[in-house]
């Protein structure tokens, strides 16, 4: 899993990594692990983002590597480009920090709001993501099941099908996932 990582845009177009206690490598092809894990998070997390990159990069789909890497370094470019010491692009539990990335084509992009600053999506039912969006707020499962008026052990249920669905295997990657969405 990818944790505790900044991204930084250079003014060349590349995208710097730095892994929290390591030293800092520029994205590129053959960051297979990185780029493996950052597309199925956007692939399942960010789908319109996904599929509109998807469409932008399809002339290069027959070389998947190629395809992959340029989706990545695109999404990274547009929703983690600021060096920030405030908090990591991705935390210790694999959430996204979408930031407002400033941009010269801000207002001109036929992607802006769609890949920059996607929109959290998932397949979880209204009950779930409710439950998702209160423990990302910092509720706690009894004070969810009091606020949904429902009991703990649905609480709990609901969590282990937001993980199953959102192939989470920890609690915190829930909230992580959820603390700035509404």
């Amino acid at each position: 899993m990818i944790d505790k990582i900044e991204f930084y845009n250079t003014p060349d177009g590349s995208v710097c990594c730095k892994p929290e206690g390591k030293p800092m490598f520029v994205l590129d092809e053959s960051c297979r692990k990185l780029i493996e894990e950052m597309i199925i998070t956007i692939k399942e997390l960010y789908p319109d983002a996904f599929k509109a990159l998807s469409a932008l990069y399809s002339t290069s789909e027959r070389n998947r590597l190629l395809y992959e890497y340029r989706i990545v370094h695109r999404f990274i470019r547009c929703n983690f480009g600021e060096y920030d010491t405030l908090r990591h692009d991705v935390d210790a539990m694999g959430g996204f920090h979408i930031e407002e990335v400033h941009c010269p084509l801000r207002g001109e992009c036929r992607l802006e709001g769609c890949v920059c600053r996607p929109q959290l999506q998932s397949t979880l039912s209204p009950r779930e993501h409710e439950v998702a969006l209160l423990l990302g707020k910092g509720y706690d499962k009894l004070e969810v099941a009091n606020k949904l008026q429902i009991s703990v052990y649905t609480v709990s249920r609901h969590v282990a099908n937001i993980k199953a669905r959102l192939h989470f295997k920890h609690t915190n990657q829930i909230i992580a996932h959820f603390q700035n969405a509404e």
